[in-house]
């Protein structure tokens, strides 16, 4: 009875560890839904890395280059064990306003513009995580036509 009285005295202590476990948690769960779209068409191309790289750093998740490429590796990882995307999906839903929710959906479309081609399987990965981040259709078509839009202008 008294550990559990210390555990809790020394959890009123932690808020920012908790601030920072959850950020890292969404991290984590960004970048596996991302790669799920990356690698759904069965190649992971340079230009998807280099878009989900780009995007992760600019969030205000902490992160630089290095520990992109070290959160990458790790949900590669977590990627090929995990049985679906609730997970993920789920843990963004938890932390994030509907507004970034349909910005996440914007960048799964670049991810899946960025090779130039959106094969099938991309557009369901896209479609499927979507649906379980609670996106209205209308925002996910919006968010289809501002990727491809921005991913023209990038071309030129």
């Amino acid at each position: 009875m008294a550990f559990k009285w210390i555990e809790k005295l020394t959890q009123l202590g932690e808020p920012t560890t908790q601030k920072v476990n959850d950020r890292d948690e969404l991290g984590m769960a960004l970048a596996v839904l991302m790669l799920e779209v990356a690698k759904s068409d069965f190649q992971e191309s340079d230009s998807e890395i280099q878009s989900m790289t780009a995007w992760l750093k600019s969030q205000d998740l902490g992160f630089g280059h290095d520990n992109v490429t070290r959160l990458l590796d790790s949900a590669r990882g977590e990627q090929a064990q995990s049985s679906g995307l609730f997970e993920y999906t789920r843990r963004a839903c938890e932390q994030m306003s509907m507004e970034e929710r349909v910005e996440l959906v914007e960048q799964l479309w670049l991810i899946a513009y960025a090779d130039g081609v959106i094969d099938k399987y991309e557009e369901a990965a896209i479609r499927k995580a979507s649906e379980l981040l609670y996106v209205s259709h209308s925002d996910f078509i919006r968010a289809k036509f501002a990727a491809e839009a921005t991913s023209k202008r990038e071309e030129q």
